[in-house]
């Protein structure tokens, strides 16, 4: 089968999407079933791909309307048996089968939120963008059954429209290969609270936050490290997060650490007490399976994808409820070293369901379902 996969953005890739591409592409080069595949970047992007794919099979698109009349005309030279949209973006390819995927929800379930208005607007696009690709594709690609769900009960996209196919993760590395962030106290090692993403509203990071004033109230410090960054759009969340650690009392034990390697995150997923997952929505959050493979003792909010991806690997609470953060975090404490250690092994099990062979192989049956094969 011949495939072209098309990244129409508006000219920018997430961390999450590279890291998806990045590991998605080779393992489809080298599936049996897919004789050639054709990967359109935006410009900027075009080296992401460089050791993976030669020069004739990674080609520049634009998401403007001359950028798209020349993606257009490339394609149907190329003639490819499907065409394949990973991005909200969707473009009519003729008699060519399309398929489109959907692997983010916050534009669709809380496009305001606390979002400036900027972004506020760019997520309503987003979404329209997104319910044009999935009533447009042949077949449709959810990350998760939430997703699927949501497609079907809000969007009304027939159920046999939409196949699932969930994202991988990477084996962990060994512990010995990695490397503590520079400015992370040392001490901390083996007791700091980690949580990671992009920092934005719908991390719900003021329910750790709230939690760590609670236990400080009753003499317990807890320190935490969160990693990611804040976009400029979404810098003022940050700065609320952090006047809300200053109210609370515990700002001085809270390390933000930025924009971490993959060797810095995996050490801190390998000396953290307690992996925490606040999220408000998510579609496959890619940091909740990197958690589970790394063998995390994981406390999660018990809303919808959550779940789905950490099973009974997790110690749950009630989002937004920091009353019950801190009462979830209180069992997690008070866990035997036994109970732990099998809450642990269960967390690595869990994670070693996720693997980007599988998401490959389940995503090449999806476009075989589109060509009609």
């Amino acid at each position: 089968m011949r495939i072209a996969l098309v990244n129409l953005t508006g000219g920018g890739l997430s961390g999450g999407y590279i890291k998806y591409l990045r590991q998605l592409v080779p393992v489809m080069r080298r599936h049996p079933g897919i004789e050639e595949l054709v990967v359109f970047l935006p410009t900027a992007f075009r080296s992401l791909l460089e050791k993976e794919l030669p020069p004739e099979a990674c080609l520049p698109c634009q998401d403007t309307g001359r950028g798209r009349a020349e993606l257009r005309q490339k394609i149907l030279q190329l003639l490819p048996d499907v065409v394949f949209f990973p991005t909200f973006r969707w473009l009519d390819c003729g008699r060519i089968p399309t398929v489109a995927m959907i692997r983010n929800m916050e534009s669709l379930l809380l496009p305001f939120g606390d979002n400036r208005l900027v972004d506020a607007a760019k997520n309503l696009l987003r979404a329209y963008s997104a319910r044009r690709a999935c009533r447009k594709a042949g077949r449709v690609i959810a990350v998760s059954h939430f997703v699927k769900d949501f497609l079907t009960n809000s969007w009304q996209i027939p159920a046999d429209k939409i196949g699932v196919v969930s994202h991988g993760v990477q084996a962990p590395p060994t512990i010995e290969n990695l490397s503590r962030p520079a400015e992370l106290h040392p001490e901390w090692a083996g007791n700091f609270w980690f949580t990671a993403g992009s920092i934005r509203p719908y991390r719900g990071l003021e329910d750790i936050i709230e939690a760590l004033g609670r236990l400080q109230a009753r003499g317990q410090r807890v320190p935490l490290v969160i990693a990611g960054e804040a976009s400029r759009l979404t810098h003022s969340y940050q700065k609320k997060i952090e006047a809300l650690a200053v109210q609370q009392g515990v700002a001085r034990q809270i390390f933000w650490a930025g924009h971490l390697s993959e060797a810095e995150m995996s050490w801190c997923y390998y000396h953290s007490k307690i992996f925490l997952m606040t999220s408000r929505i998510e579609a496959c959050p890619n940091v909740a399976l990197e958690a589970l493979s790394h063998g995390c003792l994981c406390l999660s909010a018990d809303n919808p994808p959550l779940p789905e991806f950490f099973q009974g690997a997790a110690i749950y609470y009630r989002a937004g409820q920091a009353d019950s953060l801190e009462k979830a975090s209180a069992a997690a404490l008070g866990l035997t070293a036994a109970e732990e250690a099998e809450l642990r092994t269960r967390a690595r099990r869990q994670g070693q369901k996720f693997s980007w062979e599988e998401t490959a192989e389940r995503t090449f049956r999806e476009l075989e379902l589109a060509a009609g094969r």
